[in-house]
């Protein structure tokens, strides 16, 4: 049987993956088999592909090889993958689920948090309510959400009990680097001499030299002139005692001087819970923590409490690492000798701590059995603390949680018992502040204010200088309230200028502890402010108890919704939007009024209000406002604001002129002082900007329709072929053409006439109603006439007397074969089309005699009728000569 070569790579490749010989391939490394991959169909790569993740998957961890390193140096191990979560976080993340959940919760809630997604490792994140974070920051989960509590009544804790980690363990978080080469620290007198250590002697005196001896596996040090001496077992003060009385008694008149050369390595066992157990060559001055270290450290299912050191089977010492960590005290930091063994036991009873207190964490249990010792550990509570309530999650005998509360503002209570695996959460003060006010706005220096009895705004706020950023709105400063046990919102505003001008007053209104004052400036909006106080008042809102909010609109500084207050008219509705804008009617307003009729329907009512009676302060004017009110403050009719229109060139005082409603443009041109004596006026230019926007709809409607035609044109290919080709050309360049096309707005006007009906003191029918932005353009005299479109020469020539419009064409070369001759035309300087034919156009009619002005523009377009697809770019062709051609025109007079 033979197989295909698909299903051989396959083959190939899984033993590849798998790590099994193949005959049919040399060894190949390890990147090899992802290049057999190739020659694969996609479905064949996604399971050779599938085939290698789940080889990774079972592939077991290889130990990682023990390492020599001289004996000068502690090994230095490199630091091993994040761990997965233990028993005792994943313990602590259910207990910490059920203080933030407040409840019980859903059954498997605690699982879920206990089992949430880790994140990477150093990774720096906002800690959040439900996160739980390991002892070295490799792990994250998140526990249900807590529900949300009143505002000023939420905990603050610095650490949530959901971000406990195991206190301790970082000690080992990184690779020891603190711990220098043996032969850079001094030897302590009880160090004990063994076999390879090396001893410097100096010898002065009678005799002067220098002896570097090395201790023997028999414990001898050979001694030149003396002999061998044992000296293994020897403290290193016995050993230099020892040399320097035996160099006095057997080399007279010689003394010495004698420390330690390079120390000797030793081999010590580091097992039990440590993260790489195994033998480890260190220093002989080593002690159990540079041991550990060089081990990796401890795991945290691991304790931290009772490290033992054996010797010969017995235990010498317990190191206790909290003493170290806490304390640092290292007096059971014992030195290691030849084959000591260092073993960490199982972790012991744990307590987590969380809250407000110096160090939340998870902590070991060492003698400590009560809840004080236990907070001892954690470094205590912090000022924001609040010991009555305290709470202890417990594991109770019937499988499950149970909360327990302890009032810590007793001596009793820290004698409290804790048990293993209790949770200890301190809970904070509450975040409100008493007695105090808090100042906003547009002010010098906002934030809160202590609040005393009796106070006034006028406490809070002495003095306008002093206080107030420049420009405040002192008559319309709002000030929220909460009142009763519920908190309901309720709204008022001061006039603040009153207040400080009559201290003591209605209008310097007192103060009550939690009020928010906000001070508004002259100008700008007030929106941002406002609109989260309406959406409180609109919450507030039931059956019987409307939303007690207004809205005022039109002609005022600052329109919107504003609270309803308590007697509230309009002129205080007028006073809350910043007063009347400089454009208002204030002769009289519309208030627009809902009411519900039978409680079936709502209507809308509109009441008219004498807003001259509420300026002047008359009571029976000023209505009173109820929820959902609207008030609109009209315009003044015919208000212009700003309308001008622009005089340029051939003008006595050209310029910016402003214009009064329905103006004309003779007045205008007698408040410019009327033309000067080199004006053109047949060449007059009038452009507005409405009549510009419509030539660039038509414009665009004409390129779109266009590009349709040219569309249809190519479709039509076949029979045709050289006739539609013919038309997609020159449907091209009209297209192009019509792009390029720059929309002016002009109007066409007759100048002259007007300015003969303006000297004989008549109406004139040429005389314009101006608009805002309108420009009037009067060019200088000129001479020039052009000739553009389908001639040989298009060009302008000098103006004579007698010359006709087929002899101007004749100047410039005549017509060309794609001309149209008989719909030449002429453009006047003014932007008026004179159509008609011509000797060229027509043998019954002559265009010599007609008459051609200095400014005018000569048209001869493209004969587009030759090519039937075309019938409707005939017109694009004589709108994009006329708008060109008027564009020139312009350009020759000075307009552009």
């Amino acid at each position: 049987m033979r197989l295909s070569p698909a299903p051989l790579i396959l083959f190939l490749v899984i033993l590849a993956l798998a790590g099994a010989p193949a005959d049919a391939a040399p060894p190949q490394p390890a990147s090899d088999p992802l290049r057999l991959l190739e020659g694969l169909t996609p479905e064949q790569r996604a399971a050779a592909l599938e085939a290698l993740r789940t080889k990774r998957r079972m592939r077991p961890a290889e130990p990682a090889p023990q390492q020599e390193v001289p004996d000068t140096r502690l090994p230095l191990p490199a630091r091993s993958l994040p761990e997965e979560p233990s028993p005792i976080e994943r313990a602590m993340r259910r207990a910490a689920a059920l203080l933030l959940l407040g409840r019980t919760g859903p059954a498997g809630a605690w699982e879920e948090a206990a089992d949430a997604p880790m994140a990477a490792e150093g990774e720096q994140r906002r800690e959040t309510p439900g996160a739980v974070a390991d002892a070295e920051g490799d792990t994250d989960a998140r526990a249900p959400d807590a529900p949300p509590e009143r505002e000023g009544r939420e905990s603050r804790d610095p650490v949530d009990p959901g971000t406990l980690h195991q206190y301790g363990y970082e000690l080992f978080a990184g690779v020891p680097s603190t711990f220098a080469p043996a032969t850079d620290i001094p030897v302590p007198p009880d160090y004990v001499v063994g076999p390879g250590d090396t001893v410097q002697v100096q010898l002065f005196g009678k005799v002067n030299a220098e002896h570097s001896l090395v201790v023997t596996r028999e414990g001898l040090l050979h001694f030149p002139e003396i002999g061998p001496v044992q000296v293994a077992g020897l403290t290193f003060r016995e050993m230099r005692e020892l040399l320097q009385r035996r160099i006095a008694e057997q080399m007279i008149g010689v003394r010495s001087a004698i420390t330690m050369g390079p120390l000797r390595s030793i081999r010590v066992f580091v097992l039990g819970e440590a993260r790489t157990p195994g033998s480890y060559t260190v220093s002989a001055l080593a002690t159990m923590t540079n041991a550990l270290l060089a081990s990796g450290g401890i795991r945290k299912i691991g304790s931290l409490r009772r490290v033992q050191l054996k010797r010969r089977g017995r235990i010498v010492t317990n190191l206790d690492l909290y003493d170290l960590l806490l304390r640092g005290d290292t007096r059971d930091d014992a030195r290691l000798q030849p084959g000591d063994v260092i073993f960490v036991p199982p972790i012991g009873p744990v307590v987590g701590v969380a809250g407000e207190v110096r160090r939340p964490g998870i902590y070991e249990l060492a003698g400590e059995r009560t809840i004080g010792e236990v907070l001892g550990l954690a470094g205590g509570l912090l000022p924001t603390a609040h010991p009555p309530a305290t709470r202890i999650v417990r594991v109770d005998g019937r499988g499950g949680l149970r909360v327990v509360d302890v009032d810590l503002g007793t001596k009793a209570a820290w004698r409290t018992p804790v048990r293993d695996g209790d949770l200890v959460h301190v809970a904070s003060i509450l975040e409100r502040a008493r007695d105090t006010v808090l100042l906003t706005g547009h002010v010098q220096r906002p934030g809160p204010r202590q609040w005393r009895p009796g106070m006034r705004v006028s406490d809070l706020i002495p003095s306008v200088e002093e206080d107030l950023l420049p420009e405040p709105d002192l008559d319309y400063v709002l000030v929220r309230r909460e009142e009763g046990p519920t908190r309901t919102v309720r709204v008022f505003s001061v006039r603040l200028g009153e207040a400080l001008r009559s201290p003591g007053s209605p209008a310097d209104v007192p103060l009550r502890p939690r009020d928010r004052v906000h001070v508004f400036p002259a100008r700008g909006e007030r929106e941002d402010v406002v609109a989260p106080i309406v959406e409180e008042l609109r919450a507030q809102a039931r059956h019987g108890a409307p939303a007690r909010v207004v809205r005022v609109s039109g002609l005022v500084r600052a329109p919107g919704e504003y609270p309803l207050e308590a007697g509230m008219r309009v002129s205080d509705l007028l006073r809350a939007g910043g007063g009347l804008s400089e454009a208002a009617y204030t002769l009289a307003a519309e208030l627009t009024r809902h009411k519900v009729v039978d409680g079936r329907r709502r209507e809308i009512e509109h009441i008219p209000v004498d807003l001259a009676g509420v300026l002047a302060r008359r009571p029976d004017a000023d209505l009173a406002l109820r929820p959902h009110d609207v008030l609109h403050v009209k315009r003044v009719p015919r208000w212009a604001e700003g309308a001008t229109v622009e005089l340029r060139g051939e003008v006595r005082f050209p310029g910016r002129y402003p214009i009064a409603r329905g103006e004309r443009l003779s007045s205008v041109l007698r408040r410019a002082g009327g033309i000067t004596g080199e004006a053109f006026p047949e060449g007059a230019v009038f452009m507005r900007e409405s009549l510009r926007e419509k030539e660039a709809e038509q414009l665009r409607r004409l390129s779109e329709r266009l590009r349709a035609e040219i569309g249809a044109a190519q479709l039509a290919r076949g029979a045709k072929e050289k006739e539609a080709q013919m038309a997609v050309a020159v449907g091209k360049e009209l297209a192009a053409q019509l792009e390029a096309v720059r929309p002016v707005g002009r109007l066409v006007v007759d100048l002259p006439r007007l300015l003969r009906d303006m000297a004989a003191g008549r109406p004139s029918e040429a005389d314009v109603t101006l608009r805002d932005g309108d420009v009037i353009v009067i060019p200088p005299q000129t001479q020039e006439v052009t000739v553009i479109g389908e001639v040989f020469h298009p060009t302008s020539h000098v103006w004579r007397s007698g010359l006709g419009r087929d002899d101007y064409i004749r100047l410039s070369g005549g017509m060309t074969r794609k001309a149209d001759r008989r719909n030449v035309y002429v453009v006047r300087a003014n932007g008026a089309v004179i159509a008609g034919g011509g000797r060229f156009g027509s043998r019954w009619f002559d265009g010599v005699g007609q008459e051609i002005r200095p400014g005018d523009t000569i048209v001869v377009p493209l004969d587009i009728e030759r090519i039937r697809p075309l019938t409707f770019w005939t017109n694009v062709s004589q709108i994009i000569y006329q708008i060109g051609v008027a564009a020139a025109a312009w350009k020759t007079v000075g307009v552009f």
